[in-house]
């Protein structure tokens, strides 16, 4: 239940962190530095999202699918 209650509070952060990075760096096809460029963000803010990783993947990969069905990145 610990590793649930960490992981939902991590979502409005990884939100914020997805749609800067897709700021920043903009269009499709680079995905995965987009991804990579996440991951160390987090693991520099907080070492212990190492451990949460798989989740957290899995999420990103849900919100920036949702974001790119609904349009929100093409705005």
């Amino acid at each position: 239940m610990d590793k649930i209650l960490e992981v939902f509070k991590l979502i409005p952060v990884i939100i914020e962190l997805i749609k800067a990075i897709e700021q920043a760096i903009p269009g499709e096809s680079k995905g995965e530095a987009k991804l990579v460029a996440v991951r160390e963000i987090l693991e520099i803010v907080d070492v212990g999202t190492k451990n949460l990783w798989p989740q957290i993947s899995l999420i990103i990969s849900v919100l920036v699918k949702t974001f790119n069905t609904t349009g929100v990145f093409s705005k």
